[in-house]
């Protein structure tokens, strides 16, 4: 391995939902319209969460806007990078709805990356992997992906009434 990876690596994942904050699962329902408007609290929410990852390595970002209206234009992976002195950053749109809504994987990253390719996941639409390599063959690979919570294309129910 290369100098800069010769220590232990603090790695991180998050999903950050677009910079919303949720504390019940309530929230989900009654505060979706975050998911689709701009707020005022989602700069705060991306501060909070940039003071938190700056104690890390390596972070993968799930859920995370590319700069769209929810977002107030802000790519948020660039935003987080910027914010918690992360010399380097990498995102994927898996779905990009236009002006409304670029969802997205983000990676932060204080080791120089030796490669980094994006896949496409099978299954449903708008899922997808950045696969991110420090040191070359013999080095570290990490995923970063956004999994779906169900099958594509989805099972129809077994008799009876019960679903696999």
């Amino acid at each position: 391995m290369s100098g800069d990876l010769q220590h232990r690596l603090k790695l991180l994942s998050y999903n950050i939902q677009a910079g919303t904050y949720t504390r019940h699962y309530r929230q989900y329902v009654t505060q979706s319209w975050k998911q689709l408007l701009p707020h005022r609290e989602r700069l705060l929410n991306l501060n909070r969460i940039a003071t938190l990852v700056q104690e890390y390595d390596v972070v993968g970002l799930q859920e995370v806007d590319s700069g769209s209206l929810r977002s107030g234009f802000v790519d948020q992976t660039e935003y987080l990078a910027h914010r918690a002195n992360f010399p380097h950053w990498h995102e994927q749109v898996n779905r990009s709805l236009g002006k409304l809504a670029q969802h997205s994987n983000g990676l932060l990253s204080r080791p120089r990356p030796t490669r980094i390719t994006e896949h496409k996941l099978p299954g449903l639409p708008g899922r997808g992997v950045i696969l991110c390599n420090f040191g070359g063959e013999e080095g570290l690979t990490l995923c970063i992906m956004h999994l779906a919570l169900g099958t594509w294309p989805p099972r129809p129910p077994q008799a009876g009434g019960v679903c696999q």
